[in-house]
């Protein structure tokens, strides 16, 4: 196997771990790290390298037309996170695996992070009603502690990792590996 086409398939499982780790640190801490999110958006030039020696490689327009609908993101959950909607990490990592999913992936990613995010939202907040109906009612939940306002918080990072892993898939089996 040639080396460019083992680089290639080598940045494709590290993209594939960094959205593990993503729905991971976000399940159990509610934090999706700086390092994940660089890692997620430098690997993609190493990728695009790579492929770009396999002879796979994307036509600059394409690369372009990504970065700028990677920017229109990153630009829409700024303000999704300045309204308090979503957190930092997800304002992050959105954009950089939009890179990934360039312009034949982007709207099958986006559809994908959007529905897992929103069955996880609707399974808090079911979650959250039942724990306030009146079987649960006493004197004690008056006030609401930081700790218990955390448990309306979603784990997003789950369905952008989904959706990342989505990317990955269509990345890894969309690449002619016999060109190189």
């Amino acid at each position: 196997m040639e080396t460019t086409v083992l680089l290639t398939i080598v940045t494709l499982f590290l993209f594939s771990l960094l959205m593990g780790w993503a729905a991971y640190t976000d399940l159990v801490s509610l934090t999706l790290s700086n390092r994940l999110c660089i890692a997620t958006a430098l690997l993609y030039p190493i990728y695009l390298f790579a492929t770009y020696m396999d002879g796979n490689g994307l036509p600059m327009m394409d690369i372009v037309i990504s970065l700028g609908i990677a920017a229109v993101i990153f630009i829409v959950c700024v303000g999704f996170f300045a309204l308090n909607i979503m957190g930092g990490g997800d304002v992050k990592l959105i954009p950089a695996v939009a890179l990934w999913a360039g312009t034949a992936h982007v709207l099958n990613y986006l559809l994908i992070t959007s529905v897992i995010g929103g069955l996880f939202a609707a399974a808090i907040i079911v979650r959250n009603r039942i724990k306030e109906s009146k079987y649960y009612k006493s004197s004690v939940n008056i006030n609401l502690s930081v700790a218990e306002k955390m448990d309306s918080a979603v784990p997003y990072g789950v369905g952008i990792a989904i959706g990342g892993l989505y990317v990955a898939y269509q990345l890894f089996t969309t690449f002619d590996y016999r060109a190189a």
